[in-house]
């Protein structure tokens, strides 16, 4: 329990050290990087901002990332790889008086996963007349859905195999026509990606994968309005790689690319950890590297059995500390995952009881223990690679007692 109250603390003594002379350090960054003349052109850029969780605390290193419902920011492939039913909710308290709520859920069904996804930004404004009189109030909103699906292919006991996955999205935008007359749009587009994983330099025992590798192209669509500006649209590739147990080390390049020809914003770089402190409490870090507009983002999750709450901090050119912003609160529900666990830990407890019976010299009981793995799990490989060479155990002593009968 002493752990637990020691978290928010530890969390915001990290803030504070992160915020201490920021403006001038940041000043500094900019000043060297210089500013990406064709930053600002796109249009509906809700769909590049984090809605929160661990993507926005991992500095949006997660393309090759599988934790939480966050994958639909980042990767539609990755959805077949998750553990459990999530449903999540993220309150971005973004610039100034504007918000951004956003809410997933995602489920997986074998080799199969979907998810579903909404974001809504509202930011409201004040019109002013010369002398600074309030003439008129109105909004801006961006609203996104997204719907999700991925399949994954080839994996077995060794390899995770290949994940495919798509994502539908749609968007719309809603401008008073204080601010502006016929601005109001809607916007179609789409995701893909891929994702694999496996072991590479792991001295761990554990039946994760340790490294992998994911690519997305996200934001392949139009904007439905006269004269429309072009959608961030972007191709992102990156690793994720866990050294020891509680670490995970990820990092993303992106770049950045508009379908209708004009110049995007230059190649970013993304780069995050994952440390888990404890079975319940993680921290998480990282950096976006993006021209005139880097970003520093730390984070902290509480993870219980049945759900997990989050709070997130992000420094950057947005960022106002008179009052603070930029804060991110997530909660996600842990729905279960059909049975998942409870038959991969009985495949498991049939493949040792074969091996016990294998050791005793009883290669039919290991055999119908090892045929009972595969019934359950027809992609647990050491089961057939044990039924294998229990076959040809037996084939050998069969061949040894039929040359003592010729003898």
């Amino acid at each position: 329990m002493a752990r637990k109250r020691l978290i928010l603390p530890f969390f915001f003594l990290c803030l504070f050290w992160l915020h201490a002379d920021f403006e001038d350090t940041y000043s500094e960054m900019i000043s060297l990087a210089g500013l990406d003349p064709n930053s600002g052109r796109n249009s509906f850029l809700t769909l590049i901002i984090p809605s929160g969780g661990k993507y926005q605390s991992m500095g949006t290193a997660y393309t090759a990332v599988v934790k939480d419902s966050g994958y639909l920011d980042a990767n539609p492939a990755t959805s077949s790889h998750l553990k459990n039913t999530e449903l999540s909710f993220f309150h971005n308290d973004w610039i100034d008086d504007s918000n951004l709520e956003s809410v997933a859920y995602t489920q997986r069904i074998d080799n199969i996963g979907w998810g579903l996804g909404g974001k809504f930004l509202w930011l409201p404004f004040d019109a002013t007349n010369t002398w600074g009189e309030v003439t008129s109030s109105g909004a801006y909103s961006e609203s996104v859905l997204t719907l999700n699906f991925s399949v994954n292919f080839l994996n077995d006991y060794y390899y995770s195999g290949i994940s495919l996955g798509v994502n539908a999205k749609a968007a719309y935008r809603g401008v008073s026509e204080v601010l502006a007359a016929d601005q109001n749009a809607l916007a179609l587009m789409g995701d893909v990606g891929i994702l694999t994983r496996f072991n590479l330099l792991k001295f761990y025992p554990s039946r994760e994968k340790n490294f992998a590798l994911g690519v997305s192209a996200k934001n392949l669509g139009k904007e439905f309005i006269t004269e429309p500006d072009p959608l961030p649209s972007q191709v992102t590739g990156g690793f994720s790689f866990s050294p020891i147990k509680p670490l995970l080390l990820a990092a993303d390049m992106t770049y950045p690319f508009n379908l209708n020809g004009e110049e995007a914003e230059a190649v970013s770089y993304a780069m995050g950890m994952d440390l888990a402190m404890t079975e319940f409490l993680s921290l998480q870090g990282g950096f976006l590297l993006k021209l005139g507009k880097p970003r520093i983002t730390v984070g902290t999750d509480l993870e219980m059995e049945k759900f997990s709450v989050g709070v997130n901090y992000t420094l950057d050119l947005a960022t106002q500390f008179k009052p603070i912003d930029r804060i991110v609160l997530s909660l996600s529900l842990n729905l279960g995952d059909f049975g998942r666990m409870t038959l991969r830990d009985k495949v498991q407890e049939l493949y040792l009881t074969g091996l016990g019976a294998y050791s005793l010299g009883d290669y039919t009981q290991a055999l119908i223990y090892w045929e009972e793995c595969l019934q359950l799990d027809e992609n647990f490989t050491p089961a057939r690679e044990m039924i294998t060479t229990t076959e040809k155990s037996l084939e050998l002593e069969q061949k040894m007692r039929d040359q003592q009968t010729v003898e």
